[in-house]
This record gives structure tokens, sequence and C-alpha cells, in this order.
């Protein structure tokens, strides 16, 4: 006898070590679409290193989380705890076998639990309480309500709107202020652009000019050769882009070469001209004054052989801008 009662106690005990870790539902049987909550809890000594049961969507199939609360200390009781908020879509009797606890590397399975799911069946009770008259009535439909526009929905209906608005008034705005800025110049808002002289024209008005100033008649021809290489070496700068007017004759006459003016001719006379006026300016040589009348004609020549097409169009001279 004492025997046996020995033995019930010790089994007592096991059994209640074996489901000091407990799992309850709120409810044991709930309708379709209802929420319940499921309690897990362990003693918090248990344990060192104590691990609860990791859920994904689902308790088990069939019966979703909703929501879960974090792991709770119930001091009073020494407990730790965690709450799941469960619901159930399919009319069914679930039957967990229990869930497993990691503690110190050891699983410890809780209580096995079951959760029965039905249909809602209305009983005689709510039948009565249903007003029958009202389901032959017809109701008009509702009106979807109307929520206020956010600032988001406005501008995703209407920012491209405002922004063309925008840019048009600013557009606008640079209009007035730059003809009301020409108005107050006193200027006409549209400039016709004078046409540009081309280069051989200034450089036969440049020579006829010096040649007026009859500076080739003079003792001294310094001046004479300086102006008259100067006319040359900026025609040629302005015509084939050559920087004549900072390199020496050599540099000039092999540049000119490589155009399509380079021809034995035009190199001579240009070669003749401009190594005269060095002589002149850096050695003070004294040509003759047919030599000079020479250098006239071969400046004119020079300039009129590599002219550009001319255009049908009004040149303006420089002596007329002057």
């Amino acid at each position: 006898m004492i025997n046996k009662f020995a033995g019930l106690i010790v089994l007592l005990f096991l059994f209640q070590i074996s489901y000091s870790q407990r799992a309850r539902f709120s409810k044991k049987e709930i309708t379709v679409g209802d929420q319940i909550t499921l309690t897990l809890v362990i003693p918090e000594n248990s344990g060192k290193n104590i691990q609860f049961p990791v859920f994904d969507k689902d308790i088990i199939k069939g019966i979703e989380i909703v929501n879960q609360s974090g792991i709770q200390k119930d001091k009073k009781e020494n407990l730790l705890k965690q709450t799941f908020t469960i619901t159930a879509f399919d009319d069914s009797l679930f039957l967990i076998r229990g869930f497993n606890f990691i503690v110190d590397g050891d699983t410890l399975k809780t209580n096995p639990l079951q959760l029965k799911v039905h249909y809602f069946k209305p009983d005689s009770a709510f039948i009565s309480e249903i007003d029958t008259t009202q389901q032959l009535k017809i109701a008009d439909i509702k009106a979807p309500i109307e929520a206020p526009m956010t600032l988001k929905e406005f501008m995703q209906r209407f920012g491209w709107y405002i922004l063309i608005v925008l840019v048009l008034i600013a557009a606008m705005y640079f209009i007035y202020t730059y003809v009301k800025k020409r108005k107050s110049e006193d200027k006409p808002l549209f400039v016709k652009e004078k046409p540009k002289i081309p280069a051989h024209i200034i450089a036969v008005q440049r020579i006829e000019i010096l040649k007026k100033k009859e500076l080739h008649k003079k003792e001294d021809l310094k001046p004479f050769y300086t102006e008259l290489s100067t006319i040359i070496r900026m025609y040629v700068e302005e015509r084939f882009h050559i920087p004549a007017l900072e390199q020496i004759t050599s540099e000039i006459i092999n540049d000119f070469d490589k155009t399509e003016y380079g021809n034995e001719a035009l190199k001579t006379k240009l070669r003749e001209l401009l190594s005269l006026a060095d002589t002149v300016k850096f050695a003070k040589n004294k040509p003759a004054e047919h030599e000079n009348e020479i250098m006239y004609e071969y400046a004119l020549s020079f300039v009129n052989n590599t002219k550009e097409a001319e255009k049908t169009e009004e040149i303006i001279t420089e002596t007329e801008q002057q």
C-alpha cells in the first residue's frame, strides 16, 4: 500500500514537471473568423537559456497568427509568458500535440490542445430577434463617402499644370522686364546685324589710304613699309587665320604655302614685300622710289588674287563706319 502511494506521488511529480511549461486558449470553441488568445508560459527558473516556440504565420496549418506580444515576466508567479492573437477560417477540430520550448539545449513540450472551429449557427433566440418585415424593403444605394483630397493626391493630379503655369509666368516676366529695359535704354528690340566686311575690302581700302599719304616719297621710308607690312599681315591673319602679326616672314610664307593659294607667284610677291619691309625697318635699307611703287602693286595684286568670292550683298565700307 505504501509503495503504491509513493508511486502515485512520483507520477504526479513527473506530470507537474513535464507540464510546468503550459499552453492555453482563451476559448476552446470559436466560430469561423473569430479571434482568441493563445498563452504560453514557463517558469523563469526552468533554466539559464530559455527559448520560446517560434512560429512563422501559423500556429499550425489552419490557425493563423494575427498578432503576438513579446516575452513578459510575471514576477508574482515567477513565470515567463507570451501571448498570440489567433484566428481560423476552416470549419474543423484542430488537435495540437504541444509546443516545444528549448531550455539549456533540451526540448520541453507543453500540454496538448484542441480547438473547435465551426460556422455560425443562429439559435432560436437569435432568429426571434430578426425583424423579417425589413426583408422586403428596398433602400437606395448609399453614395461613396467623400474623403478630403490629400496634398500628395492634389500634386499628382494637378502638379504638371501648376508647373506649366509657373514656367509661362516666368517667361512672361522675363519678356516684360527685357522689353522694359530696352525701352529705358531707347534701343530697338530687334537690331539687324550689319554684314561683316570681307578682309580684302578692308585691305584694299587701307592700301589706297596709305598711297594717298605719299609716305613712299618721304626720305624716311620706315613708316611707309611698317604700315604696308602691317596691312598685309592683318589681311593674311584675317583671311587665312594665320597669326601673321606674331610671326616672322619665313613662318608666314610656310603657313601660306599650306593654303589653296600657295602657288609660287603669290609666294614670291608676298616674300619680296615682307622681306623688303624687314630690311627697311631693321637694316635701314633705302629702296628706290620705283621699288616702292612696285610694292604697292605687289600688295594689291596679292590681295586681289587671294580674296574670297564676293557675296551679292551691301558692304559697308570701313570709311563709312569711321
